[in-house]
């Protein structure tokens, strides 16, 4: 199973009073995670989430889908979720990008332009989560198929 959706209003311990609750769903694993809503409204995030998905639905290899989009300041730190797909399995890492040491402007129409190559958590003993969906799982989840069918 593969789900990226919002869960709620603002939760009362966090710091800033401009966010929302989102959750991302991959097979047991639920992740939760808050959505800054100072530049983007929840619906921006939601469009954004389907448009990343659909990136990989039509044969990308790489996509991103925004969890903080903190607006053009240079300080910005970006947040997101990072998606590789890898022959039948997509990787899922959390993933920020800060404005500062881009050359460009971040475009958060198109995250995933500052990914770069999946980096094998497991394998390089790195400190960061990493999950594995299997890509039908994940198609299912894009298109609204449940899937396997007996679900």
């Amino acid at each position: 199973m593969f789900r990226i959706h919002l869960i709620g209003a603002r939760p009362s311990y966090t710091a800033s009073p401009s966010c929302t609750l989102g959750e991302l769903v991959i097979g047991p694993n639920r992740l939760r995670f808050e959505l800054d809503l100072t530049h983007w409204s929840a619906t921006d995030y939601e469009r954004q989430w389907q448009s990343g998905i659909m990136r990989l639905v039509h044969g990308a290899t790489s996509s991103a889908l925004m969890t903080a989009y903190r607006g053009r300041g240079a300080d910005a730190v970006h947040r997101m979720w990072a998606l590789w797909r890898s022959g039948d399995d997509a990787y899922v890492q959390p993933h920020a990008v800060l404005a500062r040491e881009l050359d460009a402007p971040f475009d958060a129409s198109s995250p995933h332009e500052h990914l770069g190559d999946r980096i094998p958590v497991t394998e390089q003993a790195l400190p960061l989560g990493e999950w594995r969906v299997a890509i039908e799982q994940l198609f299912a989840g894009a298109l609204r198929i449940r899937w396997p069918f007996s679900q």
